[in-house]
């Protein structure tokens, strides 16, 4: 059956859903390390270490996946942004590189959906690549307020 609202079906949301379902299950594994560590179970601690990593690395593949689709829907571009910014507070080189170009597929969208304002964004993320998409009078515009 096809999908014709494109906000039933977005890609970046998605992506997005599956990194906080991911998240979640994170969040799970580290307090039962916790509860393993202490009942000193060193079996059942190093099998949630494993299964730890293995859903950080999860987490960080799908903010890779975030980074590479278009979003379809203005919640998909706002998890970009969102996301833009969480990476740009870790202050890695990968995540700040992954950051702008979650940022710019979410200021792309955004502005074609005449949902952007630059003012806000920039204020949110702390970035001045909305100045930059924006044409010469409107970017006037935008910083007289």
């Amino acid at each position: 059956m096809p999908i014709n609202d494109p906000i039933e079906f977005c890609p970046a949301a998605a992506c997005a859903g599956a990194i906080i379902r991911l998240e979640g299950f994170i969040d799970h594994v580290a307090r039962l390390r916790e509860e393993a560590q202490c009942f000193r179970s060193t079996g059942l601690f190093q099998h949630l270490e494993q299964i730890f990593e293995e859903l950080l690395l999860a987490a960080d593949e799908a903010r890779d996946r975030l980074a590479q689709v278009d979003a379809v829907s203005a919640a998909g571009a706002m998890a970009q942004l969102l996301s833009a910014i969480r990476d740009t507070r870790i202050r890695d080189d990968a995540e700040l590189l992954r950051a702008k170009d979650l940022e710019a597929k979410a200021v792309r969208f955004l502005s074609a959906a005449n949902l952007y304002d630059a003012h806000v964004c920039k204020t949110l993320s702390g970035s001045k690549l909305g100045g930059r998409l924006y044409a010469p009078g409107q970017r006037e515009a935008v910083q007289q307020m």
